[in-house]
């Protein structure tokens, strides 16, 4: 019978009606100090000794789904619903824990996003695979059709961006230079790389090089016009400003003015 044992079921309440059905309430501190995981939660801070189980941007992610308790006293909690529960008898298939997995990375993406948007300076501490994550997020919701490449078989680019305009195909190969916390900047070697893929790849295709940290002083030194046309390049501030787009478009206030093309390369050089 595909249901949890009664002693677990008796755990489980639903005090405030959640649509989920029954939860218990679970502590959202990890028994150990790191820096990284200590941080004010609406004015609350873990114990000494403690930090919080989730990074910030997962925390705000949960939080988001509804699923972080602050009760009148004590520290914010967990729920933990029942449904999530899974008897030893009736095991997720690969497929399905993949699919949950991915929500739930996406869900904490999309937080990110709205983190970076309202705070330019925690795009600090944004590990660089998640960057690109959230890149992702962003440029669909903007309305490009998006594919993230896998790490390391990534054939000179993170993200693969299509659109039509007037009619027309329009794609975009996205490479994304995260070297902001080491202060390394990418110079005409990087460019020079994905100049290379665009012309491989040939047809209606440009690309974006996107940094963190600026570039090098000599980046766009010797480079043709025909590959200034191909190939452009924008910095922090341009990541911010799509940050910022995402989240006017997810609160019902952003609207495109003109293409989705010629949006994603304003302020480009």
């Amino acid at each position: 019978m595909d249901s949890a044992p009664p002693l677990v079921d008796s755990r489980y309440k639903n005090p405030d009606n959640d649509p989920r059905g029954a939860y218990l309430l679970s502590d959202l501190t990890a028994p150990f100090h790191r820096p990284a995981m200590t941080y004010q939660l609406k004015g609350h801070m873990p114990p000494a000794g403690r930090s919080w189980r989730y990074t910030q941007e997962a925390t705000a992610a949960l939080e988001l789904d509804g699923r972080i308790v602050f009760p009148l006293a004590g520290r914010p909690r967990l729920k933990r619903y029942l449904s999530e529960v899974i008897p030893e008898s009736k095991a997720w298939t690969a497929t399905e824990a993949s699919s949950r997995l991915e929500v739930i990375v996406r869900t904490a993406m999309k937080a990110m996003a709205s983190e970076i948007a309202n705070n330019p300076l925690t795009l600090r501490y944004v590990e660089w695979r998640d960057l690109e994550r959230v890149m992702r997020e962003i440029f669909e919701e903007l309305g490009f059709t998006t594919e993230l490449t896998r790490p390391a078989q990534d054939g000179g680019f993170d993200l693969r961006l299509e659109t039509i305009d007037d009619g027309e195909p329009c794609v975009f190969l996205v490479e994304i230079k995260h070297w902001l916390p080491s202060g390394q900047k990418p110079g005409t070697k990087t460019l020079s790389a994905l100049i290379d893929v665009v012309a491989r790849v040939g047809g209606p295709t440009k690309g974006l090089l996107l940094s963190t940290s600026g570039f090098t002083r000599n980046i766009l030194s010797g480079r043709t016009e025909v590959e200034q046309h191909s190939v452009r390049i924008a910095g922090q501030s341009k990541i911010v400003s799509l940050c910022q787009s995402y989240l006017e478009s997810i609160e019902g206030i952003w609207l495109p003015t003109t293409h989705l093309s010629e949006m994603l390369l304003q302020g480009s050089r």
